[in-house]
């Protein structure tokens, strides 16, 4: 009957269920922000996609400008490296 009586008459939330509730939620926070993360290594077409070029351009570009690494015999681009690549980039004002 206890329970009863607790789901109709709930009581206050005490300040230890609070600091519960909200590292509870920090954690959660965490680990859907870890979930979110991507891969160091990409494919050609998603480093393509990346880079807002197409496969083919990569293709032409991997390991004279743009570094990459063949495994499983398939070329692989390192996030690090693209970054850079973009950071080489001129700029230009409109």
């Amino acid at each position: 009957m206890s329970k009863l009586v607790e789901m109709l008459n709930p009581r206050q939330p005490t300040a230890g269920d609070l600091l519960i509730e909200a590292i509870a939620d920090a954690v959660a926070l965490k680990l859907e922000r870890m979930a979110g993360l991507q891969q160091r290594l990409m494919d050609l077409h998603d480093a393509a996609k990346y880079l807002g070029m197409t496969e083919d351009a990569l293709r032409h570009k991997a390991g004279v400008d743009i570094p990459c690494v063949r495994i499983d015999g398939k070329l692989r681009f390192d996030r690090r490296d693209l970054d850079r690549y973009i950071d080489r980039a001129p700029r230009q004002g409109i």
